[in-house]
């Protein structure tokens, strides 16, 4: 490993600490398992395909220079509690131990109005992933972070839980469940325990999910025009964030939300 990675690893405390990054084999989720593993935590690639979450993991040991040992494919679906645990178990199976969860997995539906997007069917099917689904895995993850001597819960929420959208009103519902989530766990578990809890609230950046905004070039000059710093951010430019908050610089920081959006919401 560079000189650098081993610089960051000694200032920020991430060797062999272990880490689950749920919905890691593309997007955001893969750009934060692979800085993780380059700043030397032991990580586990999840996402629901058997087959794409062992090619990722895969994939990132190769991309890394990483000891296979180091990497676990961990498929499941996080939105059903069975397979969340059975997650956590072969992470125990593994590694023995437990440092950090990230919850990163999520979905939304194609934009419109409440009207158009509402059905029963559709927020039971966007509130089981994008709330369940960290509920989850918190719940069958807390047993092994508490052995751990410096945890930490980081949960994915969005720019969009902070200002009104008129297209995204479920998803945005969702992620604004994920800040209180994340307040309410940080509250309940900062006297007893070493674990932090904090949320990160991503703008857009250039992932496959939001294709639709850079799907041709008019469309991502109009995307861009209305960021303040006039451009999309890029997966990388979230993962150090991610990481900064999961390592020991993060130390002081509990029931706190991350917003890094290019300066959206502070207009």
């Amino acid at each position: 490993m560079k000189t650098t990675g081993l610089f960051l690893q000694s200032m920020l405390g991430m060797e062999r600490r272990v880490a689950i990054v749920t919905g890691s084999t593309g997007g955001l989720g893969r750009a934060i398992v692979e800085t993780l593993a380059q700043m030397g935590c032991r990580v586990v690639v999840n996402g629901r395909n058997e087959k794409k979450t062992a090619k990722a993991a895969q994939d990132i040991i190769e991309k890394c220079n990483l000891d296979p040992s180091q990497v676990l494919a961990a498929h499941g679906d996080t939105s059903d509690p069975e397979q969340a645990k059975s997650i956590v178990e072969k992470v125990q199976k593994q590694f023995d131990c437990l440092d950090i969860l990230i919850n990163n997995a999520g979905i939304n539906l194609p934009e419109g109005s409440f009207e158009d997007q509402y059905s029963p069917e559709q927020w039971e099917t966007i509130q089981k992933v994008n709330i369940c689904g960290p509920m989850n895995m918190v719940h069958a993850s807390l047993p092994m972070l508490r052995k751990s001597d410096d945890g930490r819960i980081i949960n994915m929420s969005s720019m969009i839980a902070h200002v009104g959208s008129p297209a995204n009103t479920l998803y945005s519902m969702t992620k604004s469940a994920i800040l209180i989530f994340t307040k309410c766990l940080a509250a309940d578990l900062a006297g007893e325990t070493n674990i932090r809890v904090n949320s990160i609230s991503p703008g857009i950046f250039k992932t496959e999910m939001n294709q639709k905004f850079t799907e041709n070039e008019e469309k991502l000059k109009e995307t861009e025009g209305g960021v303040p710093m006039k451009r999309l951010g890029q997966p990388d430019e979230l993962a150090t964030v991610v990481a900064m908050v999961a390592s020991k610089a993060g130390s002081y920081m509990t029931g706190t939300d991350v917003i890094v959006d290019g300066g959206v919401t502070s207009v």
